[in-house]
């Protein structure tokens, strides 16, 4: 009879694109084992999963954080308890072997139900300082997989069940063999949903840097947005600055193919590629992420001597300029940042999270 492994959680492509590759980890090395999701209407998930053909169950929840008291109240004492015995109704007919919390409100409502149904909880946490849900749960659970170690220092509840596997890279990005442009390539990208700030700051550090008589090619992910693609490809055409300006990719591992130096956000996902392609990278991160966790992301990276980090308070275009040139098109500093970089990196996270989730999925283990 096959296992069955439920994967909570979402919201934001930082929790749900996780989610997935842990899905296909675990079907390509297990065999045997059945994987659905429990979910938010409200999340990113509620329409990948339907459109990668998952089975997924989808919660009425809403965010607690960043909302006023009202809706705090709420989610709380409707919404969760709600979500709760949905998926305990659920679970009467077919219930998981073992739960994955990987963040977002929806797995709160996941935890607490395979707590109470005497469903195994394992934590997944993407980031370098674990989130509010995970920090909060973390005492209930039988472990709680790491994509940074850093993310240790911050949980006081028997750090012994907390395991560092890393993030799981897709196999195509790990396939990229970082190599100097001639001439350079400048990759910029915001996130799934784009980066206002970096749209409208780094075109104009472009400039600067084209009107010095440098030779180097841009491609910028701006996100979705009505206007975005036609705004920024509009900037770096005044300049003379020959740019490939998209939306978004499927196709990261290209990008990063054909890129010499990043400029990017520092979200989990972003920040593990870069170290396992060996990207040299300036981060921005995030100013408002909860925790500074974006910052944290990238710190690794920084100290490795992979990376550099500017906070948006202190990232105008004179600066942008400054890092762009510097790096940008020195060979030498480049090759060196990219080997900075693959030595911090976590490449075999697919075969560690797969030995954490073992004893629940492995018939006779």
């Amino acid at each position: 009879m096959s296992k069955l492994l439920c994967i909570a959680g979402g919201g934001t492509g930082g929790h749900v694109m996780p989610a997935l590759a842990l899905a296909d980890v675990v079907r390509d090395h297990m065999g045997d084992v059945d994987v659905n999701f429990i979910g938010a209407t409200c999340g990113l998930e509620a329409t990948l999963l339907p459109e990668r053909g998952e089975d997924v169950l989808l919660l009425d929840m809403h965010a607690v954080q960043g909302v006023g008291l009202g809706q705090k109240i709420k989610v709380i004492l409707w919404e969760l308890p709600k979500s709760v015995m949905q998926i305990c109704r659920v679970w009467k007919t077919s219930k998981p072997d073992v739960l994955v919390g990987v963040g977002g409100y929806a797995s709160v409502a996941g935890v607490v139900a395979a707590l109470l149904s005497r469903v195994p909880v394992v934590l997944y946490e993407q980031n370098a300082i674990p989130g509010l849900v995970n920090r909060v749960l973390y005492r209930f659970c039988k472990n709680m997989m790491l994509g940074f170690a850093s993310a240790k220092h911050y949980l006081r509840h028997g750090m012994k069940k907390a395991v560092v596997t890393g993030n799981v890279i897709r196999q195509d990005v790990l396939g990229v063999q970082y190599q100097v442009h001639e001439p350079p390539c400048l990759l910029i990208v915001g996130g799934s949903q784009g980066a206002m700030f970096l749209n409208e700051t780094v075109p104009l550090a472009c400039k600067n840097i084209a009107k010095q008589g440098k030779s180097f090619r841009v491609i910028h992910l701006v996100g979705a947005g009505e206007g975005r693609v036609e705004a920024v490809q509009s900037m770096y055409a005044s300049a003379g600055i020959e740019a490939d300006v998209r939306a978004y990719t499927s196709d990261m591992a290209s990008m990063l193919h054909q890129a010499s130096l990043m400029i990017a956000r520092a979200g989990a996902m972003t920040v593990c590629e870069a170290a396992a392609v060996g990207m040299p990278s300036l981060f921005v991160p995030l100013p408002w992420a909860a925790d500074n966790h974006q910052y944290h992301n990238a710190l690794s990276m920084q100290e490795a001597g992979a990376a550099v980090i500017i906070k948006q308070e202190t990232c105008d275009v004179a600066r942008l300029s400054h890092e762009i040139s510097t790096h940008l098109f020195d060979p030498t500093c480049l090759e060196h940042m990219s080997k900075a970089g693959q030595s911090v990196s976590i490449r075999d996270a697919d075969k560690r999270q797969v030995n954490v989730l073992k004893p629940w999925l492995v018939v006779g283990a």
